[in-house]
């Protein structure tokens, strides 16, 4: 499938960039770039498994498990260090790297040529697999995840999973660029799901980060943070009920 294969290039030449980029930067949003580089491959490694026989997506998404996981124990800090400054309505700073983190940014810059290596080739292994998928196979697999998204919303939506949720949304949305991105109102309820789910999301983990802390501010914080999740809640409802009923 031609643009099956534009698709599947044009990330893993986003992933060399990225990765070039921080080598040269050490800035914390080229490593989110990074991140969201690996994740759509995931999701081409898992459209391709299905839609071919033999390819099996998680064999195939070890190589880039490493470099996504080492680049999330840089960025984590960070970004729960910028989370708690937006919940607590202070000015988001970035904090100077402490010696293990700078130990951390150091071996992963020096591991750059080889994660590239690691691209390069299975990118190669890539533009093979996704050259046998046929698109209607593909269209199948990106009408089932869809069902897929529907069934654990509506009619009935089951909150405990709902991040699980956000995931295969996530995966869908980047699927659907292979044919053009999603349209109209399908693109706006997709869009908006993602996003109100990351937001109640971030304030559940500032939630947890707080649990231990015995101070008077920080509880009616809590307070106020846990009755924004139940709007939060209340807002994901809305939109399954307006988009699907």
């Amino acid at each position: 499938m031609k643009r099956f294969e534009k698709f599947t290039d044009r990330q893993i030449k986003s992933l060399i960039n990225h990765l070039k980029k921080y080598g040269r930067s050490w800035e914390t949003e080229t490593l989110h770039q990074i991140r969201v580089d690996i994740k759509r491959i995931k999701a081409i490694l898992e459209a391709s498994s299905v839609c071919t026989n033999g390819f099996k997506a998680h064999k195939n998404f070890i190589p880039f498990r490493e470099i996504f996981r080492r680049a999330g124990d840089i960025r984590e800090p960070d970004v729960l260090n910028k989370l708690q400054s937006e919940q607590q309505g202070n000015e988001s700073k970035d904090n100077p790297l402490t010696e293990n983190m700078e130990a951390l940014c150091a071996a992963f810059e020096s591991d750059i040529p080889e994660f590239i290596k690691v691209a390069r080739k299975n990118g190669d292994k890539l533009a093979i697999v996704t050259k046998k998928v046929h698109r209607d196979d593909f269209k199948q697999y990106v009408r089932k995840k869809k069902k897929e998204v529907k069934s654990k919303l509506y009619p009935k939506l089951r909150m405990n999973i709902i991040h699980k949720v956000r995931k295969a949304i996530k995966e869908v949305i980047y699927l659907s660029e292979v044919e053009g991105k999603l349209k109209g109102e399908e693109a706006k309820f997709y869009n908006e799901m993602q996003d109100a789910i990351g937001q109640l999301h971030d304030k559940q983990v500032f939630l947890e980060l707080q649990k231990n802390k015995n101070d008077e501010s920080v509880r009616k914080k809590c307070i106020v943070i846990k009755s924004e999740c139940l709007a939060d809640k209340k807002e994901i409802v809305r939109l399954v009920n307006d988009y699907y009923q």
